[in-house]
């Protein structure tokens, strides 16, 4: 591990350090490694922080360029500010201490950091629990350290002594984890709005936390999650940002090594497995979580569920295929659930239409040799459920009616799925046309009247004269409304099957007192 003028000044706090020479702009810069005594004569590398008494410095002593040096005594102004090297200065005090003891000292600092720096990459290579390497940190910063993942849940336990932060407990997990006035409280301290924007490091004061707290975004491959260094013992300063940045690369390591490595946020996997099961969950709560994706519910999703039961179930394997799922589709997150894998794509904010996500998919299911059911669009996670039915029913019915494909679309075989199970299995108003479910939905916000145009025209059998009558339109009128609807839901109307799928839909929504969207 290297460290840095700012963090031997910190240390050597009891001498009365004080810069100077060229004073570097970037001072943050780890770049010593080890301790030297100084000698004119030999070699010097830019790594080594090297000892010189004040005493044997004079009129005549000439700085070298560029490398790192430290005084121990009092200079008298013998080395001016414009000397071009990195200087620090520092104060022997009373007669007592010496030069050895003012050496020992120096080097004892680099000897604690190569400590702590071979601790933790013993427990990262060892493949050692989140919490023994944070406790291990604890020594970097001597405050208690937290880690938080994109929900705000402590990932491990949380520490004895942080007698002020309150905590709830989340009901899917039993996991410790911020309230959301907590969460809204830091978010609204100026630091964090500043840093939000740069996912740099920033600190909160305890007028918005429990305490005075750095929070360390620690970034990778995966999931973005949080380290956040609590002001407990020792007060926050500069160099606690530069060890924060030390750190989170550790962490990234670890997390390298294990399962999170997937990309997981493991509480939003729990999240989605929950709604499968068809527990109640209340909206307030779906928001949040989708929020810690940077989702709403609103988005446009779709679900696609990959036939795996050809593989050995081995979860190393799937966390691999689920992260090679998430690198090659944005906005998409997939995971392990009853033998499948599921993978729920917001189409809005990945700026995909759901034919460019199944296309991008194409390649990758066709070497993988997968097979896959993809659902219709939906925009509510609270029926997230029956849209996981459909795609195993596009799986079902697919390999039954078109096993030389690789992809069933659930709108290919609704009519297929009704005729094997009517609505036993999927609420009717997921059985619907898609494009009875976007005219509905059109004709709500827009106080139109475009659904019941349609039907009128295929109760009629597509003759235009006959509709207008019927609706007691002239015939241009309808003409429009045909041309939006059809701008609405991009289905050809001349196909028979169609305009079956979409007059068995408007038969669900009456016959079962539903409507197209669940209210």
């Amino acid at each position: 591990m290297k460290i840095n003028l700012d963090i031997i000044a910190e240390e050597l706090s009891a001498f009365s350090p004080r810069r100077a020479g060229r004073k570097k702009s970037d001072t943050t810069a780890p770049n010593l490694q080890g301790v030297g005594l100084y000698h004119s004569q030999s070699s010097l590398s830019p790594e080594i922080c090297y000892a010189v008494d004040a005493d044997s410095i004079s009129d005549s002593f000439i700085c070298p360029f560029g490398i790192t040096l430290t005084v121990m005594g009092n200079t008298a102004g013998l080395l001016p500010d414009t000397a071009d090297a990195d200087i620090l200065i520092l104060d022997r005090g009373d007669a007592q201490c010496t030069f050895s003891d003012m050496f020992n000292a120096l080097n004892s600092v680099f000897l604690k950091y190569q400590a702590i720096d071979t601790r933790l990459s013993s427990a990262v290579m060892k493949n050692a629990p989140l919490q023994e390497i944070l406790k291990i940190g604890e020594a970097l910063f001597g405050n208690p350290l937290i880690l938080f993942d994109k929900n705000y849940c402590i990932l491990g336990e949380a520490d004895s002594r942080l007698e002020k932060l309150e905590l709830v407990c989340d009901k899917w997990s039993d996991s410790k984890m911020l309230s959301i006035d907590t969460v809204n409280a830091i978010k609204t301290s100026p630091e964090y709005r500043r840093a939000s924007e740069s996912s740099d490091i920033c600190f909160v004061s305890e007028e918005y936390f429990a305490y005075n707290t750095l929070f360390a975004p620690v970034e990778g491959s995966g999931s973005p999650l949080t380290l956040a260094v609590m002001e407990t013992n020792c007060p926050l300063t500069r160099v606690h940002r530069q060890l924060a940045l030390y750190f989170s690369g550790i962490l990234r390591l670890a997390l390298g090594r294990n399962h999170l490595s997937s990309g997981h946020s493991l509480r939003f996997e729990d999240f989605l497995k929950e709604l499968l099961y068809d527990t109640q969950i209340e909206q307030a709560v779906i928001d949040r979580y989708l929020l810690a994706m940077n989702w709403k519910n609103g988005d446009n999703y779709l679900l696609v569920t990959f036939q795996t039961n050809r593989f050995d179930k081995i979860n190393s394997i799937y966390n691999n295929i689920c992260g090679n799922i998430e690198k090659q589709i944005p906005e998409s997150f997939a995971f392990y659930f009853e033998d499948n894998l599921l993978t729920v794509i917001n189409l809005d904010q990945a700026r995909l239409t759901k034919t460019d996500a199944v296309h991008m998919l194409s390649i990758f299911l066709r070497e993988g040799l997968f097979h896959a059911g993809i659902s219709y669009i939906f925009f509510d996670f609270s029926t997230f459920s029956s849209y996981y039915k459909q795609a195993l029913g596009a799986l079902e019915m697919g390999e039954k009616y078109s096993p030389h494909e690789w992809c069933y679309d659930f709108e290919d075989y609704v009519l297929h799925y009704f005729m094997h199970y009517g609505t036993s299995r999927i609420d009717g108003r997921h059985l619907c046309h898609p494009g009875v479910v976007q005219l509905y939905i059109y004709d709500s916000k827009n106080n139109t009247n475009l659904l019941e145009t349609l039907r009128a025209y295929l109760d009629c059998g597509g003759n235009a004269v006959l509709t207008a009558q019927k609706l007691y339109i002239h015939r241009n009128t309808l003409y429009q409304r045909l041309k939006k609807i059809n701008g609405i839901i991009h289905t050809n109307l001349d196909n028979a099957n169609v305009r079956l799928f979409i007059m068995m839909s408007y038969t669900f929504v009456d016959l079962l007192g539903l409507t197209p969207v669940e209210s």
